[in-house]
């Protein structure tokens, strides 16, 4: 992998948070964007927040003048201020959250090992540079929301942007005094199943089957005023800074159960419902008393997490503006980005452009495809016009891999690394989800040439080229309706991708010869991704994906056209590479747990029945499970095994059959994360279970048990007593004391003098998440977990 030619006294933009969405972009002095990627495309980890040293050492620093990071350099509440627009004002101070957002050592450690000068810009106004400087409008007001950062007070901010005279703020959301709606969406999003700061667009997809309920609306509010305290400590960050461990994000079990059951009787498409709604409706009364303090013009940009939510930027559009621009990078991963536009900004060569496209990312010639391609040992066909080949492909129902030019920067894919298959056919979304592992309520995204919009879409005039980027939704017309019913959602709205022949002409070809073949505008397009993986970058991770899913075809620059049909064995083998470390039933119980990420606590409850709708749910891993095990069979078997999508209730009974979980595989599950090890004894306890059969001794690994504690001496003996008395001795005890002022040093000294498993620590912390880190830090345990130094375990024995 390469980075582009970088002119002298470039500027790199880093984001980096030490939590999520690490990346880097580079900008010529002139304001030109030369390259821009996150670190998860390399390092094949979703929302990688580890230092960026996969992409920071491609660089040739000599060309760099100056970084800008995307964050405050320290936090400073002298400037927190009253905001005159926004209107969930809370009914406390909040102002001990920001003690919690700020940032720690290893942050400034990572910034300091530069030789170049580090300059670091406030985090909404990075939002609002990487908006505005790529609009290409000359004038427009600015908007930007999202969950706010550390060293910063402000999670939201309205800005007035000018080509003549910069950026200049209007208004600020502060932590210390406003509800951010951005927290109540994400704790929804973990109580609704899914993961937070990931999964928020599948709630926005649910809510269209929902309706609305005065109770379920009562209940939203009520946590956006006097319950909010409650809601904003659902979830806690784990390994953050940390350079090996990629940072995770933990929804706490017993909290999300007490909060979840408020809303006993109500579905989870009511509670997506009245979420979404009342998110566009706070937008919506943002911008209203903006207007009335005079703060908007005729264009608007937005730019922050807030605004992956594409019905939010329908309706913003639809409050009146005449210009409608939606960074595509739209959340942390484009901060940086923003923060190199903003130092180009005070440049005197600055010559701001409006962007042309996406296409920022790496770029592979045709002699590293075809070299993957012969490594890979894959059967392909060598053409010179793909489009007859892809166009017939597609007529008769096939789905197609595109592989071509430089990676698309940002969450969405846009031509370059993605899946295109027919609209017509409302059953290929399912067909889609199987092949991909996806659990979708939204239907796939639609490729339109822009030629065609007026055909498809009703009232985008304004928003023509922020749909060139995938962030806006539109109502469709009759015609979308009845012609591409697979990209309509419920709603009549669609989330299409404008296609201009001048930024991708492969896929503009390809939709002018499918419109004239069969009189459709439009097709499917989704990102080349299996579930929890990141969108494909090298023609490795391209081969790989394309031989995982089972797409029909595979199309890579150069004229490689590939057919899964000749390439079975391949298949196989690559399933065979992936599976080896393990048994392959043990393989699928991860692979279920890994594409379940922040849901295993879901999962470990009603274990026994969870365990068996795992694998109905993902009976495709089932599938590929028995066509590894298949070599032996004819070809028509496997051909049956791979093609059989409306697999029969028999044919599903009988996979799942094959897949029945051994006793041993039950305690390789449980043993797997003990994170949650206390709830899942609890559960088991009610039902019966024999742990000593479900943990038997030849499987004991030293387990690392974190303890925060502050001034809990008349607790902290119990805590450790409860601990001591397990029958797995297996453990090291790891006391994380944030300078206690009562008996809590004495009895912890008095405690580890007695058991060599007990190591005691005193020192400053900023918060109960803090000293768990500094404590996992420290374990030296193949497991983990902790407890709080006045809780005890029970007097079970494993």
């Amino acid at each position: 992998m390469k980075i582009p030619s970088i002119p002298n006294n470039s500027i790199l933009g880093i984001n980096y948070s030490g939590m999520h969405d690490s990346a880097i972009s580079i900008v010529s002095p002139t304001g030109k964007v030369i390259f821009a990627s996150s670190l998860e495309r390399v390092t094949r980890v979703k929302q990688d927040g580890r230092p960026p040293y996969r992409l920071l050492e491609l660089i040739d620093f000599s060309k760099i003048s100056k970084i800008g990071v995307s964050a405050d350099k320290e936090l400073d509440k002298s400037l927190d201020m009253e905001s005159k627009i926004h209107p969930l004002r809370l009914p406390f101070s909040n102002d001990s959250q920001s003690d919690y957002l700020i940032h720690d050592k290893p942050f400034y450690d990572f910034f300091s090992k530069f030789d170049i000068p580090v300059h670091f810009v406030c985090h909404q106004l990075s939002h609002a540079s990487s908006a505005f400087w790529m609009s290409g409008l000359k004038e427009a007001t600015c908007f930007t929301y999202d969950g706010g950062m550390n060293n910063s007070l402000w999670f939201g901010a309205m800005y007035n942007a000018s080509l003549e005279n910069g950026i200049q703020v209007l208004d600020r959301f502060s932590i210390t005094k406003y509800a951010k709606i951005t927290t109540l969406y994400s704790v929804i999003t973990g109580l609704l199943g899914f993961t937070p700061n990931k999964h928020e667009g599948k709630v926005t997809g649910l809510a269209a089957f929902g309706k609305r309920n005065e109770k379920c609306e009562s209940i939203l509010m009520k946590m956006l005023s006097e319950d909010y305290k409650k809601i904003e400590g659902l979830g806690e960050w784990f390994f953050t800074y940390s350079n090996e461990k990629p940072p995770a994000y933990f929804v706490d079990p017993e909290r999300r159960k007490e909060i979840l059951s408020q809303f006993d009787g109500i579905s989870k498409e009511d509670i997506a419902h009245n979420l979404q709604r009342i998110s566009e409706n706070h937008v919506i009364e943002i911008f209203a008393n903006a207007k009335k303090e005079n703060f908007l013009s005729k264009s608007i940009c937005l730019a922050g997490g807030l605004f992956a939510n594409v019905k939010i930027n329908q309706r913003v559009k639809e409050f009146g503006f005449e210009n409608i621009f939606v960074v595509p990078p739209m959340t942390d991963d484009g901060a940086g980005l923003g923060a190199a536009l903003y130092l180009a900004s005070q440049n005197k060569e600055f010559q701001p452009q409006k962007i042309d496209s996406m296409f920022l990312g790496f770029d592979f010639s045709k002699s590293e495809i075809e070299d993957s391609l012969t490594q890979h040992g894959i059967v392909f066909e060598k053409v010179d016009n793909p489009i007859p080949l892809i166009v017939d492909a597609l007529n008769v129902g096939s789905i197609i891999g595109i592989f071509q030019g430089k990676m698309e920067f940002g969450p969405r894919s846009l031509g370059n690394r993605t899946i295109i298959g027919q609209a017509n056919r409302k059953e290929i979304n399912t067909e889609l989800n199987d092949k991909l592992r996806r659990t979708e309520f939204m239907p796939f995204a639609p490729i339109t040439r822009i030629e065609d919009a007026k055909d498809c879409y009703i009232g985008f005039s304004g928003a023509e080229f922020t749909a060139e980027f995938m962030t806006i939704t539109f109502q469709c017309t009759k015609e979308m309706i009845e012609k591409s019913p697979a990209v309509v959602h419920i709603d009549d709205t669609a989330r299409p991708e404008f296609i201009r022949k001048e930024t991708n002409l492969l896929l503009y070809n390809i939709l002018t010869a499918y419109k004239e073949k069969t009189g459709i505008a439009s097709l499917i397009n989704t990102s080349f991704n299996i579930h929890e993986e990141p969108i494909v970058c090298s023609p490795d991770d391209a081969i790989i994906g394309f031989l995982e899913s089972g797409l029909d075809y595979l199309y890579l620059e150069g004229g490689y056209f590939v057919s899964f049909e000749a390439n079975i064995k391949n298949a196989l083998h690559q399933l065979q590479k992936k599976g080896q470390a393990k048994s392959q039933k043990e393989e699928l119980y991860q692979n279920a747990l890994d594409l379940y990420s922040g849901r295993f606590n879901q999962i470990f409850l009603g274990l026994k029945d969870k365990e068996r709708k795992i694998l109905e749910q993902q009976d495709i891993l089932a599938k590929q499970d028995l066509l590894i095990k298949a070599q032996d069979t004819s070809q028509k078997e496997k051909d049956l095994l791979i093609k059989a999508q409306d697999t029969s209730q028999k044919e599903k009974d009988l996979l799942i059959k094959t897949l029945d979980a051994s006793q041993k595989e039950k305690d390789a599950l449980i043993h797997r994360h003990h994170f949650f090890a206390h709830e899942l004894m609890a559960e088991l306890r009610n039902d019966n279970y024999n742990f000593k059969t479900l943990w038997p001794s030849d499987r004991y690994s030293l387990l690392s048990i974190v303890i925060p504690t502050y001034n809990q001496g008349q607790f902290i003996a119990d805590c450790l007593d409860s601990i001591i008395n397990q029958t797995y001795k297996d453990l090291e005890i790891i006391i994380q004391d944030s300078m206690s002022t009562d008996s809590t040093e004495k009895i912890c000294l008095e405690y580890a003098a007695k058991d060599s498993r007990i190591r005691y620590f005193r020192e400053k912390d900023s918060g109960q998440s803090d000293a768990i880190n500094r404590g996992l830090k420290k374990s030296t345990g193949e497991f983990w977990t902790w407890i709080c130094s006045d809780d005890r375990y029970t007097n079970l024995h494993c």
